[in-house]
């Protein structure tokens, strides 16, 4: 058996022997001791932070027209996801997770479908249909186009945190795509990520690092808000100039909100075939939380993560997840999408055997049309339904 086979599982043993029932009536017994939990609205709960207590997505997800369903819930302890060497806490005990990646949440204006008076309308709509599933995490395109002319109008992404916090689930900003896609500008290279992300792209009012910077001024207190992805697909210019680029960025965002992660979504393949050391000399910058890996299935059965790759996974002292785990559709029938949420089953508990500390599924759009990659929670659709293939996943 290779070290990359047992990287993570042996940690996840540990930490499965350590949080036995004895752990859990405790944390059940402090629960119930909690003075924070009597107070259901977000302003008394900001007035008691004296007693510890922070406003943060409920427990347990909930949907928006359930007339009991509160928008957060009060409690103390530590409210945000911290990194634990090869995993996750939260308030202190292990949080492993599975969830959804998407490009769609937000509605930038250039990659959009829905009306943009509808738009908060169908962010909350989105998050409902997660609550059947229990995903905790969701990913999405946080691009400046998804925040007005100016650059600065934060009304999406501040529904989205809502939203979110109401249906139990914790997000992730990615913060730009290095093709340029839903965005503006062509694909980043050694001259973007040199210095040309200090100037606005295309008809933007900010420039990346400056959009950056106020995305995270404005949610750095929110523990809805896991972290945030500097480019999704990053790679594709000189290692050296990559490394600048996550030093100088990874400084700001972590001096600004130092309760949150950051990770990179850094492409096997995106950096040089030099057997993994431009990767793994990459995702052990000290800014980089945690590594984040791509993986898209469009044949059946997959195939196997590269199994360079797996190594050098367990050869970076950081938890290790799937950002993006995609299942292509042959078909767009009932039954091309049960094949595919059986191939999705299967690759979760490929990917948690390998260690990963969770996963997040690509790409979930809600009333998507063309056959492809995406999903949403329609009744054919096993994914997200209850007892479906997200609520069964192995974290």
């Amino acid at each position: 058996m290779t070290r990359a086979s047992i990287w993570l599982p042996l940690v996840f043993g540990l930490a499965a022997a350590a949080c036995g029932r004895q752990d859990l009536d405790l944390l059940v017994q402090i629960e119930k001791t909690d003075p924070c939990l009597v107070f259901s609205s977000q302003s008394d709960c900001a007035a008691n932070a004296a007693l510890g207590c922070s406003y943060q997505p409920n427990a347990e997800g909930c949907h928006s027209d359930d007339p009991s369903c509160q928008p957060g819930m009060c409690q103390s302890g530590d409210p945000f996801v911290r990194r634990a060497a090869h995993g996750f806490l939260l308030n202190g005990a292990p949080f492993r997770f599975a969830g959804v990646s998407s490009w769609a949440l937000l509605q930038p204006d250039n990659c959009g479908s829905v009306k943009p008076t509808e738009r908060a309308a169908w962010i909350q709509s989105a998050y409902d249909d997660l609550v059947p599933s229990r995903a905790k995490v969701a990913r999405f395109f946080a691009f400046q186009s998804s925040a007005g002319t100016s650059g600065s109008d934060f009304t999406l992404f501040d529904a989205s945190v809502r939203a979110a916090r109401r249906a139990g689930v914790r997000v992730q900003f990615v913060l730009e795509s290095n093709d340029g896609g839903c965005s503006q500008g062509a694909r980043r290279d050694d001259a973007w990520y040199g210095g040309g992300y200090q100037s606005p792209d295309g008809n933007y009012a900010l420039s990346y690092r400056d959009f950056a910077i106020a995305v995270a001024t404005r949610y750095r207190d929110e523990p809805t808000v896991l972290g945030y992805v500097l480019v999704q697909g990053f790679g594709g210019a000189a290692p050296s100039v990559l490394g600048s680029f996550v030093t100088e960025m990874g400084q700001r965002l972590h001096g600004l909100a130092p309760n949150q992660l950051l990770s990179i979504d850094l492409e096997w393949g995106g950096v040089p075939d030099d057997d993994g050391a431009s990767y793994r000399q990459l995702e052990q910058l000290p800014e980089v939380d945690f590594v984040d890996v791509d993986d898209y299935t469009f044949v059946y059965p997959p195939k196997p993560l590269n199994p360079t790759l797996l190594r050098v996974l367990g050869e970076i002292d950081k938890p290790a997840t799937i950002g993006e785990g995609a299942f292509g559709l042959v078909a767009g029938d009932d039954a091309a999408l049960a094949t595919r949420g059986d191939v999705a089953k299967a690759r979760l508990a490929y990917w948690h055997d390998r260690g990963f500390s969770g996963a997040l599924l690509w790409a979930y759009d809600p009333g998507w049309g063309a056959v492809s990659e995406e999903f949403d929670a329609r009744p054919a659709d096993p994914i997200l339904q209850p007892g479906g293939v997200l609520v069964n996943a192995p974290w």
